[in-house]
């Protein structure tokens, strides 16, 4: 599940489930005119590029504990397909007038990718990264005025599935398909959760919620391989939760099976759950079609809920807007009174390899709110699509309103 900045219940939005993060379209293959978002001639919000970086990085998470104190992480991988080198990390830090680039901690190393942020409230943030020989992650806290790595993760480690953290001395992480440790402030523990799981979020030390599915049968009986699952903590043990299950009608397709892939918890009452009832496509002719899971607990259970409509289906948040909307991925965004808009962007300037005649597209992995402000941060790339020399260009934005 995407980072998401705290006081979504105040919306009483319903949201979108889960969905890629494509631009919907390309960019007009044409230089802006007077009239275009790059010339700031349009209504509604459009993102600006604050900075495009042409040194072949990525940016993967973009954190601000204040106007003047902004970080982004990235890489920088190298290039040769034959001898591919590991990734470089490094950060960003805008310090209320520019960006200026610094390395990794020092207890990460600089070889990392896949590189997060986790917001510790008052106490700072986290930086984790994995490692590209596959080793665990590792995460060091940054408390304003110097790093701190905490120990690595215990067992073999593995890629970081999720994180959550509400304070300095309670972080949860999930690295493996059913084992989830948790950071007191002096030492990792470690739970085996009743299911396998790839989300985790919660609004208090005591109210977290880890998703994914439960396995089923092996279809010998007709029914689905796997339902979903939700496992609660209540501050002394995890439970997993009843949740609806799914079912398709007869014939049934090949290998069905139905999980839970992001969770979101707004209030202690009100936790969404977004996921896929699908199957193995292929295998028949007369295909159904694959079904959205869409789960809202109450407080008390789990029920179905529907899917939003329009062009805001299928899509998570990525940040709030106060309590004026959403940012959703794929560059749209919603408002308090569930209107749907999508976000317009503007052409990279032309040159540096990028063709006037080239089509392009805005993909976001991160957008921030920054606190006690109007402003708001994205960190991705552009997609150039043009012949002879496709390319892409990391880029942070900044909403214009």
């Amino acid at each position: 599940m995407r980072r998401i900045v705290t006081g979504l219940a105040v919306l009483g939005l319903t949201l979108a489930g889960c969905g890629t993060e494509a631009d919907g379209d390309d960019a007009k293959a044409k230089q802006p005119s007077s009239s275009s978002p790059a010339a700031g001639g349009t209504s509604g919000p459009t993102w600006a590029y604050d900075e495009i970086l042409d040194d072949g990085s990525e940016l993967s998470d973009v954190i601000a504990t204040a106007d003047d104190d902004v970080w982004a992480a990235g890489t920088v991988t190298g290039k040769d397909s034959e001898n591919p080198s590991p990734d470089d990390g490094f950060l960003l830090h805008h310090d209320g007038t520019r960006w200026q680039r610094q390395p990794m901690p020092a207890a990460l190393g600089s070889a990392v990718h896949e590189a997060r942020f986790d917001s510790l409230g008052a106490d700072g943030f986290l930086l984790t990264a994995s490692l590209p020989t596959l080793g665990g992650p590792r995460t060091a806290r940054w408390d304003g005025t110097r790093w701190t790595a905490l120990p690595e993760l215990p067992g073999d480690g593995g890629r970081l599935v999720d994180m959550k953290a509400f304070a300095a001395d309670d972080v949860w992480a999930l690295s493996g398909e059913s084992r989830i440790h948790h950071w007191d402030g002096t030492r990792w523990s470690t739970s085996t959760l009743p299911a396998t799981v790839v989300s985790l979020d919660g609004v208090a030390a005591d109210d977290l919620w880890a998703v994914g599915y439960r396995e089923t049968g092996d279809g010998s009986d007709g029914g689905e391989f796997t339902q979903p699952a939700a496992v609660h903590w209540d501050g002394s043990s995890w439970q997993l939760t009843e949740t609806p299950a799914y079912r398709f009608p007869e014939p049934v397709p090949p290998e069905p099976g139905a999980s839970i892939d992001d969770v979101l918890a707004l209030a202690a009452d009100d936790v969404r759950a977004y996921g896929m009832h699908s199957f193995n496509h292929g295998e028949v002719e007369d295909e159904p079609q694959e079904e959205p899971v869409r789960l809202r607990w109450d407080g008390s259970g789990w029920a179905k809920a529907p899917d939003a409509e329009g062009d805001c289906a299928g899509r998570v948040p990525m940040a709030v807007d106060g309590t004026r909307g959403l940012f959703l991925d794929g560059n749209r965004y919603v408002d308090s009174g569930g209107a749907c808009t999508k976000i317009k962007r503007p052409r990279l300037p032309s040159g540096g390899g990028v063709r006037a005649t080239s089509r392009q597209s805005l993909w976001l992995s991160a957008v921030e709110v920054v606190p006690g402000t109007d402003r708001v941060l994205g960190v991705g790339h552009v997609q150039v699509n043009q012949s002879g020399n496709p390319m892409s260009k990391s880029v942070i934005v900044s909403l214009k309103r």
